[in-house]
C-alpha cells in the first residue's frame, strides 16, 4: 500500500534542506537526535526509531508507543518497511544478473508464463507485455497499472482486513480495474504490479520462493536475522510494532496485500541501516558496475529513480532513499558516508517521516535545527 504523497512529500522536504547545506559533516550531539524523535512522537504518530550512521556519528533511539496505550517503542523493536522492500527486490535481480542467471535487458517473457505475458500490458487492443524488459520492471518504465495508488483497492483492503491477496489476485485486480499508462519505455510511472513481475522474475531464475531467495542471496549473508518476510515466513526477532492507517491499528491485518516484492518485509533500524551502508560499501555487490547500474536513474523519471532506489539531488548533494508506506525510509549520501533510517509506524503521518529524516541529516551534518539544537 502506497498512501498517495508519501515520495512527494519526502522529496520536497529533502529538497529544500539540501538547498541550505554549506557545511561540512560534523560530529553531532546526541541531545539533538534525541530531541527530533521525541518532537517527531506525536499525534498521530505513535512512536518514532531513528538509526544515523556517518564519520563521527552514531546514533540510535526512539520515542513514543509499541502500540497506542501500550509499552514503550524501544530502537530494537521490527517494522514493516513497505516500500524499502523494492530496493531489496531490485538487489536480489542484480545479485542473479551478476551470476550470469539473467540479463537486465531480457523480456520478461523469457521468465514468465506467455498467458500472463499476453495480458499484463495490453494498450489499444494490442499487447506490448512480451516487450517489457526486466529492467523496466524495476525502474518503473513498463507502464503497468499500479494497482497500490488506486482509492477503490485501498477501500477495498480496509474493508476486508482479513482477506488473503495472492500475487495473482492483486495482478488481476490490476488488470481488471486499470489501463497501462504508456507503451513500455515510453515514460514512467511508480507501479507495485511490476515488482511482483519482478518477484515472479526471481523465484523463475532463482529456482527459490521468493522469501528463501532474498534469505539466500542478501538476508543471510549480510546477517539481517530481525529481517524476514512477513506471512511467507515466521516471525523472527523483535517485536512487530504496531502500524497505523490513521486512527486504525493494522498490526491484525492480513498482511498480503502487501508483501509480495513490492513490499512485505519487516525489518529493524539496525538491519536496514547494515544493508543500505553494505549495499553503497560494497558488502553486496562483486563488481562496482552492478552498483553503477542500479545507481543510473532513467530520463524517463527526469533523473529520479534507478533500479529500486530513488535519487534527490541539488548541486554537489546526492541522496540516494527509498520511503515505504507504514512510514519507513532508508536513505544513503554516498559523498559523505551518511545513512539515515527511520520510521513512524503512521501510513498517513502528515509529513512527519519527511521532516525528521531532513532534520535528522541537518543534524548529522552539525547543522542547528530550530527547537532542538
Amino acid at each position: 500500500m502506497r498512501p498517495p504523497g508519501r515520495t512527494s512529500a519526502v522529496v520536497a522536504v529533502l529538497t529544500a534542506l539540501f538547498l541550505l547545506l554549506t557545511a561540512g559533516p560534523a560530529a553531532a550531539a546526541e541531545a539533538g537526535f534525541a530531541c527530533l524523535v521525541g518532537r517527531a512522537a506525536r499525534p498521530p504518530v505513535p512512536g518514532v526509531i531513528l538509526d544515523v550512521r556517518g564519520p563521527g556519528v552514531a546514533y540510535t533511539g526512539a520515542a513514543g508507543a509499541f502500540r497506542l496505550g501500550g509499552r514503550d517503542l524501544r530502537p530494537t523493536d521490527a517494522f514493516r518497511a513497505a516500500s524499502v522492500t523494492k530496493t531489496f527486490t531490485a538487489a536480489t535481480v542484480l545479485k542473479l544478473a551478476e551470476q550470469g542467471k539473467l540479463r537486465l535487458d531480457d523480456p520478461i517473457s523469457k521468465y514468465l508464463d506467455p498467458s500472463l505475458v499476453g495480458r499484463v500490458h495490453v494498450l489499444g487492443g494490442r499487447s506490448y507485455g512480451a516487450r517489457i524488459t526486466v529492467r523496466e520492471l524495476l525502474d518503473h518504465t513498463a507502464g503497468l497499472y499500479d494497482y497500490a495508488a488506486d482509492e477503490r483497492w485501498i477501500a477495498e483492503v480496509a474493508a476486508h482486513p482479513r482477506r488473503t491477496w495472492t500475487p495473482e489476485r492483486l495482478v488481476d485486480w490490476a488488470l481488471a480495474h486499470g489501463r497501462p499508462y504508456f507503451r513500455p519505455g515510453r515514460g514512467y510511472h511508480y507501479s507495485d504490479t511490476g515488482y511482483i513481475l519482478a518477484g515472479y522474475v526471481i523465484e523463475k531464475v532463482s529456482g527459490l520462493p521468493l522469501h528463501r531467495a532474498y534469505r539466500t542471496l542478501l538476508l543471510d549473508p549480510l546477517g539481517l536475522r530481525g529481517t524476514y518476510l512477513e506471512h511467507w515466513e515466521r516471525h523472527r526477532g523483535a517485536p512487530l510494532s504496531h502500524p497505523y492507517l490513521g486512527s486504525v491499528d493494522t498490526r491484525n491485518w492480513n498482511p498480503t496485500f502487501d508483501t509480495f516484492a513490492g513490499g512485505g518485509l519487516v525489518s529493524t533500524a539496525a538491519d536496514l541501516t547494515t544493508f543500505f551502508r553494505a549495499l553503497f560499501e560494497g558488502g553486496v555487490f562483486r563488481d562496482p558496475a552492478t552498483l553503477r547500474a542500479m545507481l543510473t536513474a532513467t530520463p524517463q523519471s527526469k533523473g529520479t529513480y534507478g533500479l529500486g532506489i530513488q535519487r534527490l539531488t541539488s548541486g554537489d548533494e546526492v541522496l540516494w532513499f527509498h520511503p515505504g508506506a507504514w512510514g519507513a525510509v532508508a536513505a544513503y549520501a554516498p559523498a559523505r558516508r551518511i545513512s539515515v533510517v527511520a520510521t513512524v509506524n503512521q501510513a498517513q503521518d502528515e509529513g512527519a517521516l519527511a521532516a525528521l529524516l531532513r532534520d535528522a541529516y541537518a543534524t548529522a551534518l552539525g547543522r542547528s535545527v530550530p527547537g532542538c539544537g
